[in-house]
């Protein structure tokens, strides 16, 4: 074979490597690819865009493109592919891939990377890129390199069966595939047309023959609904049967929400039980009944410190889910000598409390669904209004005392209870991190989240401000209902390249609204001991004193402005029900917001 003839072949199986390896990962459902522009990876690039099934999405920044991808496959529960070159760009993935570990999302991570004898030798753009994600990944695939033989053989077919299903199970997350590819990318034609026509020919080739082998090559896996064992079953009713109790439940991804908003009113009704709902559970909205349902625990449990005796102790917990994001919560259930039943859906442990006296591994509806056939005692009557009557104290005292403040005073909650009033029905809800999600858990009440359908999310695998504008664009590209994401000031300042993805998704249609308080810097440390140190103001302030009006005007976006509370209902009203993208910024004094919440 002539060096030419050589040179074209190589660029010939990379285009068929890629188109093949992408077309398997389509045949076992996925549709979506995030990609970030690069040489190395231009085979994997132009695979998923030829491929008439695969969706592509194109962010420039590799981390917003990480989180993106990360926002995509929340809500679908299916793995999103996620591909950049070779270098740096593969590591500015990392901090998406920590939250989707965290977060149990699935991802497929295709990394292009230089042929073995480039690395080690000084050649530029190349890192070590096989397990940079280390335990963050449930699994790490090191490719072979292209070539004919494993293009004939059922390697690839395998490789992406075994990717995609270690993506979702037995724990959803992240898999990385790293892919050398040894230039030329692309077949080697002496102009465009030529090169356009190669391209069209090998993708018409590939396609239908890869689709008349994908039953020989296609994993079965059992999805046969788990149930306690009659031992397990028999010593839970047991625990159940020996006084009140309380349910707790915290984030819950979509695979885990499964049947459980329907099971989960059934059951706490069975017992006559209260439950405490984060508000990550997604079981604050929705027209399910929500008698048993405490959603303003964080404000009463407050005084539990200081009246202990006026709390009776449960005999048993029952915990759904990740942590609840509430300190108070948190305090009081560290405190309980009561026994604590840990419901884990991959096996994996939620309790820094470290209290867990059972841990059972199953998702939650199964739970539900095996406890709600047997007999078992309610909870008293006393034990339920006990804990109705802290609810409704709790709720008439936040609403009173966000109507009894002075006129000058703005703050976090009364715009949540303004976002809530006005939010259309089935929208994205997305709270960023820090003060924003404390304020939703605090402020959501049984009246302002009254027959609201609102999926609501948040970046709490591990509470980043990293990101959060692509996770919820990528929401929000997962559907075409409208979205709504309340971020602080430096939360947004964190993932402002995110935004450039707007304008492609305006076209498309999509509708949103960003709302940033801006309170310079968020005043979270205020409320920490921090607050008390001299070096407090150079070093926890973080005070960044931006206007971002500007980011609105360089990004495209429609820009709101909100500095009185009086223009606050209007102008979200409006802004919810207008067309394409919106920008809201709130101007909110930070000592009074600290001031209000004390």
């Amino acid at each position: 074979m002539k060096p030419t003839q050589a040179k074209s072949s190589i660029g010939s199986q990379n285009y068929q490597w890629a188109l093949t390896l992408i077309h398997y990962f389509s045949l076992h459902g996925v549709t979506q690819a995030v990609i970030s522009p690069g040489s190395r990876s231009t085979p994997l690039a132009l695979a998923c865009e030829q491929h008439p099934n695969i969706t592509t999405w194109l962010q420039i920044d590799e981390r917003s493109a990480a989180f993106f991808a990360l926002g995509l496959a929340q809500e679908r529960h299916q793995p999103t592919l996620l591909i950049c070159t070779s270098g740096s760009a593969v590591a500015n993935w990392l901090p998406a891939v920590v939250e989707a570990n965290h977060a149990d999302s699935p991802l497929i991570l295709l990394s292009a990377d230089r042929p073995a004898q480039l690395h080690h030798c000084g050649a530029n753009q190349t890192i070590e890129q096989t397990g940079i994600f280390s335990s963050h990944v449930r699994a790490s695939i090191q490719l072979s390199p292209v070539n004919q033989n494993s293009l004939e053989s059922n390697y690839l077919p395998l490789v992406a069966a075994q990717a995609y299903h270690q993506s979702l199970s037995p724990k959803p997350g992240p898999v990385h595939i790293n892919i050398p590819f040894q230039e030329p990318l692309l077949p080697q034609n002496s102009d465009s047309e030529q090169l356009n026509h190669s391209i069209r020919q090998i993708t018409q080739t590939i396609i239908p023959q890869i689709t008349i082998q994908k039953n020989m090559h296609h994993e079965t896996f059992s999805t046969d609904k788990k149930l306690l064992s009659n031992e397990d079953l028999g010593r839970l009713l047991k625990i159940i049967n020996s006084g009140n109790g309380l349910i707790v439940c915290g984030r819950l991804n979509t695979h885990e929400q499964e049947q459980f908003t329907q099971l989960l009113p059934l059951l706490a009704d069975k017992l006559n039980c209260p439950v405490f709902v984060d508000p990550l559970s997604r079981q604050r909205f929705g027209t399910q009944p929500k008698e048993h349902f405490l959603f303003n625990y964080d404000h009463f449990l407050k005084s539990f410190a200081t009246h202990r005796q006026a709390f009776e102790q449960p005999k048993w917990l029952i915990y759904f889910g990740q942590f609840p994001v509430s300190k108070s919560l948190f305090m009081y259930l560290q405190d309980l000598e009561a026994y604590h039943i840990f419901i884990s859906s991959y096996g994996d442990s939620h309790d820094p409390i470290h209290k867990a006296d059972e841990q059972f591994h199953l998702l939650p509806y199964e739970l539900c669904q095996q406890l709600v056939t047997q007999p078992i005692p309610a909870c008293s009557e006393q034990w339920h209004s006990f804990w109705q009557k802290q609810e409704q104290q709790a709720e008439q005292q936040i609403t009173q005392a966000l109507t009894a403040l002075p006129n000058n005073a703005f703050f976090e909650g009364q715009i949540i209870n303004s976002l809530l009033k006005y939010i259309p029905d089935n929208s994205i809800l997305f709270s960023g991190n820090s003060m924003a999600i404390r304020d939703f858990d605090t402020f959501i009440t049984h009246v302002s989240a009254a027959q609201k359908c609102l999926h609501f999310f948040a970046n709490r695998g591990t509470s980043g401000i990293d990101g959060n504008i692509s996770s919820f664009l990528g929401l929000l590209a997962s559907q075409k209902g409208y979205g709504v994401a309340l971020l602080g000031d430096l939360t947004f300042y964190h993932d402002m390249n995110g935004l450039l993805i707007c304008q492609e998704l305006a076209k498309q249609g999509y509708r949103a609204s960003i709302i940033i308080i801006n309170n310079n810097g968020g005043g979270i440390f205020n409320y920490l001991p921090q607050k008390q140190l001299n070096e407090f103001d150079k070093l926890w302030k973080t005070q960044i004193n931006l206007d971002f009006q500007h980011s609105a005007k360089l990004y495209g976006l429609h820009y709101h402005r909100i500095e009185h509370l009086d223009n606050l209902d209007t102008t979200l009203q409006n802004a919810f029900y207008a067309p394409e993208i919106q920008l809201i910024e709130i101007i909110v004094n930070q000592e009074i917001s600290v001031e209000c919440h004390q």
